[in-house]
């Protein structure tokens, strides 16, 4: 039986090979990707992608509904200068993101 697994931040550099290794390996593989940074060109045609910011609470119940076996959270902001600039929104990105892929997570096991 495959694995299902959730990459964030799917569409950027390491989270579509991530994607591509995982399809390989006969993963069912689902992205979620802001495409902030990330290009769609960099995953595979009909691939299962959800456009959406990961500070949306939306991405709670998007991961709960997704229930899956395996979580690689690779969506970040990853700008020194905007994380020196803007460090309000850095922590939103980077904590809130993350806080929402847990809380989706812990959703699903009760």
């Amino acid at each position: 039986m495959s694995k299902t697994s959730l990459v964030t931040g799917a569409a950027g550099f390491v989270g579509s090979h991530l994607v591509d290794r995982l399809l390989v390996e006969g993963h069912n593989v689902i992205g979620i990707d802001d495409l902030s940074s990330g290009d769609l060109h960099n995953l595979p045609r009909g691939f299962d992608m959800h456009k959406m910011d990961i500070r949306d609470l939306q991405v709670r119940h998007v991961v709960a509904e997704i229930d899956p076996d395996l979580i690689f959270h690779l969506a970040a902001q990853i700008s020194v200068a905007v994380s020196a600039r803007e460090p309000q929104f850095d922590a939103e990105v980077n904590i809130g993101g993350a806080l929402n892929i847990f809380e989706g997570a812990r959703a699903i096991s009760g």
